[in-house]
């Protein structure tokens, strides 16, 4: 199925990326996201209001979002009117999408762009593969959000779960996770499909590293200003409507440092890769 199968595009999202250094120009590397950024467009004020979650949905987890790390977010599909930063599209569906509005980071707790997102929603169904990010997640089944925590049912893989620095290894790991994998009574993946009134069980690590991009001759990192964590959390969709939305509200229940990321040293006789800029 089309949806379960990450692209090749997003496996060499993990590794990096290609590289197009331009020094004659100056280095954007200490742009912050939250800035001015030159690939980031973000929703107006009028689209933020029709991107909120039902006020009904916030004071039924009143309780829980008082909590420190907890939060609610609505999450629109995807409608594939950003795949391409240098192809506006403009049919009448693409006008009136809101940017960023499939795409969520925990970590930083806002929409975001898909390649830095921990969590989108496309074709009826929750993704992670945000770039160098090793992304898992399990259906718990419907079970409430406030008895959900590091001991429940369906946790032991993400906790014992270890990483791998090297960047083989890790591409290893994320293709396994393509895949999945079945650990006592719950398989983990990086898709799951989006079903209202379901919690799930999510682990999230961030590569910390480079990924160095160019844009119209400046060169920036693209994860400047991007919170690297290992994040462990649960989540529950609380509501989905008829547009295809989904309203999630999450808890994060444990936070590590993540590992950063160790690319294969390049040969003195090959040509510059992403590899050297991960280092």
């Amino acid at each position: 199925m089309g949806i379960r199968c990450i692209t090749l595009a997003c496996i060499l999202l993990l590794l990096g990326g290609v590289v197009i250094a331009q020094s004659t120009r100056p280095s954007l590397t200490t742009i912050k996201r939250a800035g001015v950024w030159p690939l980031r467009t973000k929703p107006t004020r009028e689209q933020k209001k029709r991107l909120q979650p039902d006020p009904r949905d916030v004071a039924k987890f009143a309780e829980i979002l008082d909590q420190p790390r907890t939060g609610i977010v609505r999450l629109l599909p995807d409608l594939g009117c950003y795949d391409n930063m240098n192809i506006l599209k403009a049919d009448e569906v693409c006008r009136n999408a809101i940017p960023e509005s499939s795409f969520y980071s925990f970590r930083e707790r806002e929409h975001t762009l898909e390649v830095l997102s921990d969590i989108r929603l496309k074709n009826g169904h929750l993704v992670s593969d945000g770039i160098l990010t090793q992304g898992m997640m399990t259906n718990l089944g419907d079970v409430a959000l406030d008895r959900v925590s590091l001991e429940s049912d369906g946790f032991d893989y993400l906790r014992d779960f270890a990483p791998y620095p090297a960047a083989v290894a890790a591409k290893d790991q994320y293709m396994q996770l393509i895949n999945g994998v079945v650990a006592g009574k719950h398989e983990y993946r990086k898709v799951a499909k989006a079903i209202e009134n379901t919690t799930y069980a999510m682990r999230i690590i961030a590569y910390r590293g480079n990924v160095i991009r160019s844009f119209r001759g400046w060169r920036f990192d693209l994860l400047e200003g991007d919170k690297r964590i290992d994040m462990t959390l649960a989540f529950r969709i609380v509501r989905k409507d008829s547009d295809g939305s989904v309203t999630i509200v999450w808890k994060e229940l444990e936070r590590r440092e993540s590992p950063r990321i160790k690319f294969p040293k390049k040969k003195s006789d090959s040509k510059p890769s992403a590899q050297e800029y991960g280092n």
